[in-house]
């Protein structure tokens, strides 16, 4: 009988215990608990990039997560967006775009925006990484005597440049052409280091390009897929510009073709300085704010400004990552006889506004294509901000 009343009472001791834990944590019927503690919504990073630095990104970005960041216990996650430097710019101005983060290829398109809102701009950008503008020609019957495709647009066009099929991305679609179209024009300025309103719309100008227009076989929109042709469309072209860092990607891919092509730079070049500018705009709170410079730190970090420079091509923007042209496991080292050049011996100033809108209106005219999309939302055909 002993041993049945023990057993009975630590049953009940047991229920009761149950019983307990279960109203604890759920409420009995008709009473409501005090809600469990549940995690902290993520930190969410809108990353809106330029499409040439997009094979980098994506690969950094996934190291980026494996480090599990956080910010005051919160995790942080990055969208990424990509698409042509021009479009970027246009999608925050036209369309209502609220990226965290706007990294286009040059400073020439922060300077559009800021133009246009320089509140967004209060933080200064930095240099994710840079490259300069390059031209890269093939080997061909045509290309034979041409010394360096960069001499081909001189005042006087030579006579080589009605035999060879240039291309050239275009100026109102991307960062690639607009640099192209503003080396040329320092070149028919006899390599001038800067341009002016003046020269931007020279009649001269515009004359010699509408004759170099004639000479081109097509202004595709993008650097990238002009970049990806001349290396799978054999005979499409035999000169394009570029950036140096797609300049690099195409060897690899080309060896196994016979691509036969090398690097050539400009007497003065243009660089491309990729900048990292987190908007001080009403969509980006502290937060936000926080995880765009963690995520700006880890890309600017040695070990990834390394990986940049080895497997993609890029000039380091970290002042501790040297390029070795020794090192065989980077492309700047298995492609160094390829006419690879770390010294540029001058570089143009990025100009102004008001005389990439002139210098490209110019050629607009030349080319008899549309004029340029301008930033400006005033809609006004006589607006002096949009320089028409």
């Amino acid at each position: 009988m002993l041993i049945i009343s023990r057993t009975i009472a630590g049953i009940y001791v047991l229920a009761t215990l149950i019983l307990v834990i279960v109203t604890v944590i759920f409420g009995p019927i008709g009473w409501s608990p005090l809600p469990l503690p549940t995690a902290a919504p993520p930190i969410r990073v809108e990353l809106a990039v330029s499409s040439e630095k997009e094979a980098w990104l994506r690969s950094a970005l996934e190291r980026f997560a494996r480090t599990n960041p956080t910010i005051s216990g919160r995790a942080v996650e990055v969208r990424m967006r990509v698409t042509g430097s021009i479009d970027l710019i246009t999608a925050i101005e036209r369309d209502g775009y609220q990226p965290t983060v706007v990294s286009p290829a040059s400073e020439l398109q922060l300077a559009e925006l800021r133009q246009w809102r320089d509140d967004l701009l209060r933080e200064p950008a930095q240099a994710l990484a840079f490259t300069p503008l390059v031209a890269l020609m093939r080997e061909a019957p045509a290309t034979k005597e041409i010394a360096n495709p960069w001499q081909l647009w001189q005042r006087q066009f030579p006579d080589q440049i009605n035999n060879v099929k240039i291309g050239i991305s275009s100026p109102i679609k991307s960062n690639g052409g607009l640099q192209s179209l503003i080396v040329l024009a320092a070149q028919y300025h006899d390599e001038q280091t800067s341009l002016t309103v003046d020269q931007a719309s020279d009649p001269g100008l515009e004359e010699w390009l509408r004759q170099l227009n004639s000479r081109i076989v097509g202004w595709p929109e993008s650097t990238g897929t002009l970049t990806a042709e001349f290396v799978t469309q054999t005979g499409l072209y035999d000169i394009i510009t570029t950036y140096e860092n797609l300049a690099l990607q195409t060897f690899p891919r080309g060896e196994a073709q016979g691509l036969g092509a090398r690097i050539y730079y400009p007497t003065t070049t243009i660089v491309s300085d990729h900048p990292y500018a987190i908007l001080t705009a009403p969509w980006v709170g502290n937060a936000e704010r926080a995880a765009a410079r963690l995520l700006r730190d880890f890309l600017l970090s040695a070990a990834e400004q390394t990986i940049a420079m080895r497997e993609y091509g890029f000039r380091p923007a970290h002042p501790q990552v040297t390029i070795d042209l020794n090192d065989s496991t980077s492309l700047f080292g298995r492609y160094r006889d390829y006419g690879l050049q770390l010294d540029l011996a001058s570089q143009l100033a990025i100009p102004s506004p008001d005389v990439v809108n002139k210098l490209v209106d110019t050629w607009s005219r030349a080319t008899k294509k549309p004029e340029r999309s301008h930033s400006c939302l005033c809609d006004r055909s006589n607006c002096s901000r949009c320089s028409y």
